[in-house]
């Protein structure tokens, strides 16, 4: 009796771990951080109407409900590719970035390594909208997951967890 409890909770559990992970376009997965959902349509509803409606870019970038999560006020947009192997793609793309917005005060860019992977972190202000905007490859630089995570001022330690989280929480297959 004892036993089949024991084995009723080990597939209880798995199956439990199972559900938390989100898996990326065919070659990465995400194991989220604590409190992430996906958004729900109502809720993308509600974001696009009362937070983002006087936006371009986001409003239209968070319209994909399979790629909108949520941890208490923070949106999260993770997308995922595969590309053709680039050899210094982050470097160039933050070159790129660096460039673009070379005369926004606003906006600062690292690449850190999390988890052991290279990010590109770009912490900026969009459309007036707090945000870290962040993209990472696997070792062979033939695929990319990007995404931003936007917040309010103020929750800067909380979005910057969030980041983290999620970049702990990403394997490449």
């Amino acid at each position: 009796d004892v036993y089949k409890r024991q084995v009723f909770a080990l597939i209880f559990f798995s199956f439990t771990g199972m559900a938390q992970r989100i898996t990326l376009s065919g070659s990465a997965t995400i194991e989220p951080p604590k409190k992430f959902h996906k958004a729900q349509k109502s809720e993308i509803s509600s974001l696009v109407t009362k937070r983002f409606g006087k936006t371009k870019f986001l409003a239209r970038r968070i319209q994909d409900p399979d790629k909108v999560y949520l941890i208490d006020d923070i949106v999260i947009l993770i997308n995922s590719a595969s590309m053709p192997r680039t050899p210094n793609f982050l470097n160039d793309r933050k070159l790129g970035h660096d460039d673009t917005f070379q005369n926004d005060k606003s906006y600062s860019s690292k690449i850190e390594a999390i988890s052991g992977k290279d990010v590109l972190i770009m912490d900026m202000i969009l459309e007036g909208f707090k945000m870290y905007h962040f993209t990472t490859t696997n070792s062979s630089e033939d695929f990319v997951v990007t995404g931003f995570v936007q917040y309010n001022p103020g929750e800067e330690n909380k979005a910057r967890t969030v980041l983290e989280d999620l970049i702990k929480g990403l394997k490449f297959e």
